[in-house]
């Protein structure tokens, strides 16, 4: 490189000292010809020194073979390197190097060295670190294009700089915002895109002054302010997108006033008010987005009178009224969503008439009445989505006229969707997805649906069909899930459901809540694509086939609960386990826990109860570091519990169920003192190209005596239950440090001794069961500080003394403390004679410490009868007759939950 640097500084000097003395030693007639030379010379010389320019980047820059032709040796073809583009006269005028998988900076970028470049295009490639200020000494430059790397640092004011510039696209980094205040406007300017970045800031100034301007893209930021005079002085703008920022204020006044508009984009931001009339002056506006805001009231009806509008988005707004009929006007609309708002009202008749439409989505709606049959006019229809609304009357026939549609959803219709599935269904061949879930369908699944080979996701769930799942559904070998659950299907579940090789893609399966029978064919082990199976409240027997476990190498959701399975429980759980959720709650499974699940380190969920399982309790379970829910109530469980030589068992339990076992010895509070709630849904959820779909995990709680099924807040219960077994002992100090706990339950046990008074620091504690024991000694005062509890039943226990009248204790009534002899005063009958203060509490001076640190040798659960834990209030409201200290519980609950994570 040395040496080629001093050949040229030596053929400068030559070229110099030429010039001075050419006129004494050429003659003119050979003027023109050295002129050439020299000229020629110049150029080969420029020549180098772009092509070492673009090899010293090269050279910084990770090794590619898609610039081996990059070379010093090579430089007589500059011009035919990959990516570079030559002018006439030799010099470099475009580098275009989109997609070529570089990495690396532009740091060491020659900028100095290409007078004569017009396009920079480095598009699509892993380029970082920030944009050099050098970049403004490419004064020629017309077309910038840095898109889709990982740029960062401001956005350099010498940009703005380069006044030639048509085009810049810097979309797709991670680039910051500038003081715009000091760029200057771009006169030339026609397509800016600053899309996809992390610009932070108000609207920028230069942008406003920057005439030319035909296509803005500002999209997929946080740019914020309202837009009341930002579109004064682009009267040549086409093309606007702002969507994903947060932008405020009305309807930008001045949008209306640039006629030349085409597409606007405002989708998600925090736009407000009403969508002015004097929208039809954007008389060739094309695309309309503004879903995703704040926007109210009717649709104006001058936005009828864009005729060329193709796409008209406003889903996820407050409109509201009804529809007008004037829609038929727009005769070129292609896309109609209008999903999540408050539309009222039928159909108007006229949209049937827009032959064009592709794509028409109401759901989420106030829409009545019944679907005209005319919607199989809508020939060119690929998506209709007209779910969670009030539709009702059969399902139009003439919908399987619609011979290109690809997605059906009519689903949650209030229930007002009624009779069968028309037959026909089978004629909708190009069909990918069916939705009608939650309507009031009957009858049986037609065979016909068989024909639909595209399907990937099949939802017929919570209707009221009936019959066998027909075996032609084995047929629908694209499928990615397949939800039937909540009917009145019967027989047996087919055996060929499971053949891998004609269902490699089938991702989830719900059968549950219907009246399948019979035992599982060994055929399942082959579903190893399977991430969901639910088989729960079905009539399900027999063993499961010991190769059951294997599946747990793909699959994250189990849920076999409340069948008739009996058996042992496979051990064939291997290392490779999957599963965050297994629930075989409420079955006849027998034997021992399976030693093997503790190969399923990822399980979080883990509901085993109202079965026949027995033996001691597993050890082995304390393997399960991301375990926050354990149930095992009721089942045959034993002896005793030692955690002792665990540093930290369960580090993230937060409901722990032991209750209706055998268990005895000490309470084990100490291994629970970590427990408090999440903000972690408990769902599974898979994601593809053409399919999302959720579960909510569910385990069986018992509440005041009566079971219920846990889902939709299953993730803010705190709760022990250690009820119903043989514990003994006093109840240790340490239950005081379980300071997140909202739900404790021990009482039927055999549990003596005093309540302890460092109760109190169960500041959480919304519920206290220690009913059925063999306390004594007085209720301490120090718990009218738990000033959130709502349930409290300290009855049949030995004790003694005045109840406390403060605090919650106040609204307690007598069942609390019913079958302690020795308690008096309010609310019982039993007045006290003595009205002083109530008796302390007997114990050791420091139990008001902060709680001692107390290791059991020995510790043991017994029999069970119940977890005081909760399940969404309204269920409960509706189940067990208004129990308001369950209402007030979900929401303090809830509303501390949300201080705490905001």
């Amino acid at each position: 490189m040395q040496r080629i640097n001093r050949s040229v500084q030596y053929d400068i000097r030559f070229i110099t000292q030429l010039r001075r003395n050419m006129a004494h030693f050429v003659k003119p007639s050979h003027l023109l010809l050295f002129v050439f030379f020299l000229s020629s010379l110049e150029s080969i010389l420029a020549t180098t020194r772009e092509g070492e320019a673009l090899v010293k980047w090269k050279n910084s820059l990770a090794p590619s073979s898609f610039l081996d032709s990059w070379s010093l040796t090579n430089l007589e073809n500059l011009c035919n390197w990959t990516g570079i583009t030559c002018n006439s006269a030799g010099s470099v005028s475009e580098i275009n190097l989109c997609e070529k998988q570089l990495d690396g900076m532009m740091s060491e970028f020659g900028f100095t060295s290409f007078p004569y470049l017009n396009n920079l295009t480095l598009a699509y490639n892993f380029f970082s670190g920030p944009i050099p200020s050098a970049i403004e000494n490419l004064t020629q430059l017309q077309f910038l294009d840095l898109s889709n790397n990982n740029l960062d640092g401001p956005i350099p004011l010498q940009v703005s700089h380069l006044q030639r510039l048509l085009v810049v696209n810097l979309s797709q980094n991670a680039l910051q915002a500038s003081n715009w205040s000091n760029f200057s406007p771009m006169p030339f300017l026609r397509i800016l895109n600053l899309s996809s970045n992390h610009l932070v800031s108000k609207f920028p100034e230069f942008i406003s002054n920057s005439h030319s301007l035909a296509i803005l893209d500002l999209g997929y930021n946080n740019f914020t302010g309202d837009l009341v005079r930002e579109f004064t002085n682009l009267q040549n703008l086409e093309t606007l997108y702002l969507d994903d920022n947060s932008f405020e204020g009305p309807f930008p006044p001045d949008i209306v006033q640039l006629s030349k508009l085409k597409d606007l984009t405002l989708s998600t931001n925090k736009f407000s008010g009403s969508i002015p009339d004097d929208i039809r002056l954007l008389c060739d506006l094309e695309f309309l987005y503004l879903g995703n805001n704040s926007f109210e009231g009717p649709l104006p009806p001058n936005i009828f009178k864009l005729s060329k509008l193709k796409h008209l988005v406003l889903w996820s707004n407050n409109f509201s009224g009804s529809v007008s009929n004037d829609i038929g006007l727009l005769s070129e609309l292609e896309i109609l969503n209008l999903h999540s708002n408050f539309f009222e009202g039928p159909l108007p008749p006229n949209v049937f008439k827009l032959s064009k439409l592709k794509l028409l989505s109401l759901h989420d709606n106030n829409f009545s009445g019944f679907v005209s049959n005319d919607i199989g006019f809508l020939s060119e229809l690929e998506h209709l989505h007209l779910g969670h609304n009030f539709f009702e009357g059969p399902l139009p026939s003439n919908i399987f006229k619609l011979s290109k549609l690809r997605y059906l959803g009519l689903s949650n219709n209030r229930n007002l969707f009624e009779g069968s599935i028309p037959i026909g269904l089978g004629l909708l061949t190009n069909l990918r997805f069916l939705d009608l879930y939650s309507n009031n369908l009957g009858g049986y699944i037609p065979s016909d649906i068989g024909n639909l080979k595209l399907l990937v996701n099949l939802d017929l769930s919570s209707n009221q069909l009936t019959g066998p799942l027909p075996k032609i559904v084995s047929n629908l070998t694209n499928l990615i899930s397949l939800d039937v659950s909540d009917n009145s299907l019967i027989g047996n579940i087919q055996s060929d459901l499971w053949k891998y090789n004609d269902h490699r893609n089938l991702e989830n399966i719900n059968l549950s809540g219907n009246h399948f029978t019979g035992e599982l064919p060994t055929t399942i082990c082959n579903a190893t694509s399977l991430s969901v199976l639910d088989l729960s409240n079905n009539g399900l027997s027999g063993a499961l086939p010991n190769c059951f476990g294997n599946l747990a190498d793909g699959l994250h959701y189990i849920n076999l609960a409340n069948n008739q399975f009996r058996g042992k429980i496979p051990t064939t759980f291997s290392r490779s386990c999957q599963l965050t959720y297994l629930n075989m709650d409420n079955n006849e499974f027998e034997g021992l826990l399976p030693p093997s699940l503790a190969n399923c380190e990822h399980l979080k969920i883990l509901d085993i109860g109202n079965n026949k399982i027995g033996g001691t309790f597993p050890s082995w379970l304390y393997a399960l570091g991301e375990l926050e829910v354990l149930v095992l109530q009721s089942n045959k469980l034993y002896g005793t519990i030692s955690g002792r030589s665990i540093k930290d068992p369960f580090p993230k339990l937060r409901i722990m169920d032991l209750s209706n076992n055998q268990f005895t010895g000490h309470l084990p509070i100490q291994y629970f003192k970590n427990m408090k709630s999440t903000d972690n849904l408990y769902s599974y959820q898979y994601s593809s190209v053409v399919l999302y779909f959720s579960y909510e995990a569910a385990v069986s709680l018992t509440v005041k005596g009566t079971e219920y099924e846990v889902r939709n807040n299953l993730h803010i219960y705190t709760a022990i239950d250690l009820s119903c077994n043989k514990f003994q002992g006093e109840i240790p100090k340490v239950t005081g440090e379980l300071i997140w706990l909202a739900l404790l339950n021990l009482s039927h046990n055999s549990l003596t001794g005093h309540i302890p008074s460092l109760l109190r620091n169960m500041k959480e504690l919304q519920s206290l069961d220690l009913s059925s024991n063999q306390l004594t000694g007085a209720i301490p005062p120090q718990l009218t500080a738990l000033t959130f509890l709502e349930v409290l039943n300290l009855s049949k226990n030995h004790l003694s003394g005045e109840i406390p009248q403060k605090g919650q204790f106040s609204t307690f009534n007598n069942d609390s403390y019913l079958g302690n002899s020795a308690l008096c005063g309010s609310p019982l009958t039993k007045k006290c004679v003595n009205t002083g203060s109530p008796p302390q509490e007997v114990g050791n001076a420091d139990e008001d410490d902060a709680g001692d640190k107390l290791i059991w040798e020995a510790i043991v659960m017994g029999y069970g009868c119940g977890l005081i834990c909760g399940l969404s209030s309204a269920y409960i409201v509706l189940k067990l007759g208004k129990p308001w200290w369950f209402v007030r519980y979900i929401e303090v609950l809830q509303l501390k939950l949300m201080k705490r994570y905001a």
